[in-house]
């Protein structure tokens, strides 16, 4: 009898547990399924991680640059159509991902959003202590993705976005 308790109360606080999780919504929701639809197991989910707007300054000139310059550097579209927007950046932490052969980790992936839709994203290894520029959100360099070395992108990145 007393078995039959204690599971009757184990079950009861599972389900109680179960019914407080707060179920994703809007862009988180939106962000998820992107992360899915290219192939990605999430492991866990970090949320809303940071909320910008989008302006030239963010791009070049300043220390506090080089996050946005090494996230936009490895998008598939320039930041232009942006200036102006809010940028909400979510983190999920997701396996079966290519960055993690080769690091033997878990991998970061960064969703970028702006009005709803998503515009790319990058990720970074899973490792502490690691130092480096952002991937692309496949797992690709500035280099493979540009098809120019740091320095040529950067003479143009400076060009565009610096004066």
């Amino acid at each position: 009898m007393k078995n039959v308790i204690a599971i009757y109360l184990l079950g009861c606080f599972l389900l109680l547990l179960g019914g407080c999780a707060q179920p994703i919504e809007g862009d988180e929701r939106t962000a998820e399924q992107y992360v899915k639809e290219h192939g990605y197991d999430i492991v866990s989910r970090k949320g809303k991680i940071h909320t910008y707007t989008l302006d030239k300054s963010k791009l070049y000139g300043s220390t506090e640059s080089t996050p946005y310059q090494q996230s936009w550097s490895v998008q598939s579209v320039a930041p232009d159509p942006y200036f102006g927007s809010v940028i909400d950046i979510y983190r999920f932490v997701v396996s079966s991902h290519p960055l993690e052969k080769q690091y033997d980790s878990n991998v970061n992936v960064y969703i970028m959003i702006s009005k709803g839709n998503v515009i790319g994203g990058y990720s970074f290894p899973n490792v502490d202590g690691l130092a480096g520029s952002a991937y692309s959100l496949d797992g690709k360099t500035l280099e493979e993705i540009t098809g120019m070395t740091f320095a040529e992108w950067s003479k143009e990145w400076k060009k565009k976005y610096g004066e």
